[in-house]
């Protein structure tokens, strides 16, 4: 099973990291994190992944930390990470701003 991951810089203190593992072309399993400096950390600010077998956002706040899973249950995975990785590139401001309210 191929495997890779890279990183996707936003901005300064911002980008996605992403993994990604295929099989025969299709993906199998998959992670695209959106990651932000925080206090001089990275930390986590909400990410998608296959973690549970069902594509998922892991939506997050700085001081509550799980707020609530979004769940893709009509997306294939292929479907999922491609979709994951549009959203995190256009939305990570709307995202950052709800993970910093929580």
């Amino acid at each position: 099973m191929p495997e890779k991951d890279w990183n996707l810089p936003l901005a300064d203190t911002v980008r996605i990291l992403v993994y990604l593992r295929t099989q025969n072309g299709r993906v199998t399993s998959f992670a695209v994190v959106l990651v932000a400096e925080v206090d001089g950390k990275d930390v986590c600010v909400t990410r998608y992944d296959t973690a549970h077998g069902i594509a998922h956002r892991d939506v997050l706040g700085l001081h509550s930390g799980l707020i609530e899973k979004e769940w893709l249950f009509h997306l294939t995975k292929d479907q999922a990470f491609h979709y994951a990785l549009l959203d995190l590139r256009k939305n990570y401001e709307t995202y950052l701003q709800v993970f910093r309210a929580n």
